[in-house]
Formats: C-alpha cells, structure tokens, sequence
C-alpha cells in the first residue's frame, strides 16, 4: 500500500469516526430537547437554544478539523510528488538512453492505443 492511499485511508478512517460521534451527540441532544420539552414546556426554548449552539459548535468544529487533515493529506501528497519527480530526474541522469527508450515505448503504445 502507497504511502499515500495509507494517509488517505487514515484521513477517512479518523474524519467517519468524528462523524459518527458527532451523529450520536446529536442524537443524545435532540433526545434531551426533546424530554426537557415535555417536562417543563417553559423551558423548552432555552433547552432548543442550547442544543442548537451545541450543535452549531460541534459543527464547526468538524468542519474545521476536516479542513486541517485536508491540508494536511494535501501537504503529503505535495511532498510525494516531489519526491517521486526528483527521483525521476535522478535516473534521467544517471540512465538517460534507458529512459528515452521508455518514453519512446510509451509513446508509441500510446499512439496505438489512440488508433
């Protein structure tokens, strides 16, 4: 496995598991809106109230720690990248007719396949 499907799946494993516990507080805050409700019907709109900014600030805290491993996943595939066209330059150096021999192979299999 790539050093980069592993941050990915990482990435995916962590931002599904902040989405089902985000999932199940909200559950649990509607449940308590819901039963505070019922109980005392002069509350109930500061009750709404509070698990409306719970849910507003979980939110945005999701979001923002989706973006931070976003940023993240995308500085690592930048580094990746730069790596592997290093790596590349390198054997162009050190074997420059092997790798006109593969780029010529790649080219004409390409144009075949574009016939």
């Amino acid at each position: 496995m790539s050093t980069r499907s592993k941050i990915s799946a990482a990435t995916a494993d962590e931002i599904a598991a902040i989405e089902d516990l985000m999932q199940d507080l909200e559950k649990r805050l509607r449940r308590l809106g819901a039963a505070g409700k019922k109980e005392v019907e002069g509350g109930a709109s500061d009750i709404q109230d509070f698990v409306s900014e719970a849910l507003a600030g979980i939110t945005s805290r999701v979001r923002e720690s989706a973006n931070t491993m976003s940023d993240k996943v995308v500085d690592e595939a930048s580094r990746i990248g730069s790596d592997t066209v290093k790596r590349l330059a390198a054997e162009v150096d050190q074997r420059p007719l092997v790798m006109l021999a593969v780029a010529a192979g790649i080219g004409f299999l390409f144009g075949l396949s574009r016939r």
